[in-house]
């Protein structure tokens, strides 16, 4: 059988809340073209619609942290072919 690559793209969301506690989401195949005007898009959305809330004290979202995007390769090597 011969190796297998698999590749893997994320995007991780760290979300900060009001009582310091965080969060990461994450996005799995984002779209190649997201802006920093995009994630300021989705900040204010995220804030005015109160639809994160967190967990530890129910606090109310507060900003987006950061955000990273992650490009992975896995190689599945054959070693019974060697």
């Amino acid at each position: 059988m011969p190796d297998k690559v698999k590749y893997e793209h994320v995007l991780n969301i760290e979300c900060l809340f009001l009582d310091g506690d965080t969060r990461t989401i994450t996005l799995k195949n984002p779209r190649y073209d997201i802006s920093t005007s995009k994630i300021t898009e989705l900040e204010t959305f995220i804030r005015e619609n109160n639809i994160l809330i967190g967990d530890r004290d129910g606090s109310d979202f507060r900003r987006i942290k950061k955000v990273v995007k992650r490009n992975s390769t896995t190689v599945y090597l054959d070693l019974e072919s060697v």
